[in-house]
């Protein structure tokens, strides 16, 4: 019959240089045998909703693979995966949070969100990279300055993700659980941030290529489509990773869900424009490598610097 409010419990030896053992079985759970803070109770359903939406938007990729064939390329099938993998995440997440308020544990369910929490971030930081670095779109292969930039932010990102869902499932009392918090909440930013230098890159290209071929319509479609790429991931980065993270830390706890489902929402958004604008079609003039490109970009290849206007 207390008031409401998120408790905590902690021991604290506060004797310098003595030791303390002792063993402790606690259970605690709100009104209605409900094992998950009060905030956390309407996570399931909108983790469950998110995952229905993604698998709805991947219905929605596979028609346009489908009914688009002549214009599909690589980097579709991987965009697809990753909405698959997404999808499922979610809704592996959506089952351990509900079995977690009925029961209080759910530690199979927990394991396989660390495996899905390992795909996603390889799939999902690889996919933002080989777009950013106009793989498919505007050259047929990656140079070696894209390779170095993958080979160092996914083998990074796929470690802090992980270790990010683990630390979220640790108790908040655990020896070095803020400083780890924090340090993997750099890292994050750090990898982030690191994903925009593709992009920055193949917008150098396009324009120094527009400028060189008299800014045709094909080269101006191109930079036009990757420097709002370039804006819609800075943004999906600093609302995911910034303000998600100050609404968290400032909302009351029976709110606590709002920040998750946020994230997720942002999430699913950033997926959708990013398929709207990188979509199969036939006889697209600016989503197609042809000759033209391909020696140009072989050219920039083996330079690695952008060509000049003559």
């Amino acid at each position: 019959g207390g008031a409401g409010g998120l408790y905590s419990v902690l021991f604290a030896n506060c004797v310098p240089g003595s030791e303390a053992s002792y063993s402790l079985s606690l259970t605690m759970m709100n009104p209605g045998n409900v094992f998950t803070s009060a905030g956390d109770v309407p996570l399931a359903h909108c983790y469950a909703v998110v995952a229905c939406l993604f698998f709805a938007a991947l219905a929605a990729w596979v028609r346009e693979i489908r009914f688009n064939a002549e214009g599909v390329m690589k980097i579709h099938y991987l965009m697809g995966l990753l909405v698959l993998v997404k999808a499922v995440s979610v809704g592996v997440q959506a089952v351990k949070t509900h079995f977690t308020t009925l029961t209080g544990e759910a530690a199979v369910w927990a394991r396989a969100t660390y495996v899905m929490a390992f795909m996603k971030g390889t799939l999902m930081f690889g996919v933002i990279l080989l777009i950013g670095s106009g793989w498919s779109f505007i050259k047929p292969f990656l140079n070696k300055r894209d390779k170095r930039i993958l080979m160092v932010v996914l083998p990074l990102q796929v470690v802090v993700n992980t270790a990010m869902v683990v630390v979220e499932e640790t108790p908040p009392g655990t020896l070095g659980w803020l400083t780890w918090r924090d340090i993997l909440h750099f890292f994050d930013i750090v990898c982030c941030c690191a994903i925009l230098f593709p992009i920055v890159w193949s917008i150098s290209y396009l324009k120094e290529s527009s400028i060189a071929d008299g800014k045709s319509q094909r080269s101006l479609a191109k930079l036009k489509l990757f420097r709002e790429f370039y804006i819609l991931v800075f943004c999906y980065v600093y609302f995911t990773r910034i303000v998600v993270y100050l609404v968290r830390a400032t909302m009351p706890c029976r709110f606590s869900w709002v920040s998750k489902t946020t994230s997720e929402a942002a999430t699913l958004a950033f997926f959708l424009i990013s398929g709207y604008k990188f979509r199969p079609r036939q006889n697209n003039p600016y989503l197609k490598v042809d000759e033209e490109d391909q020696e140009g970009t072989e050219l920039y290849e083996a330079n690695e610097t952008p060509p000049s206007a003559p």
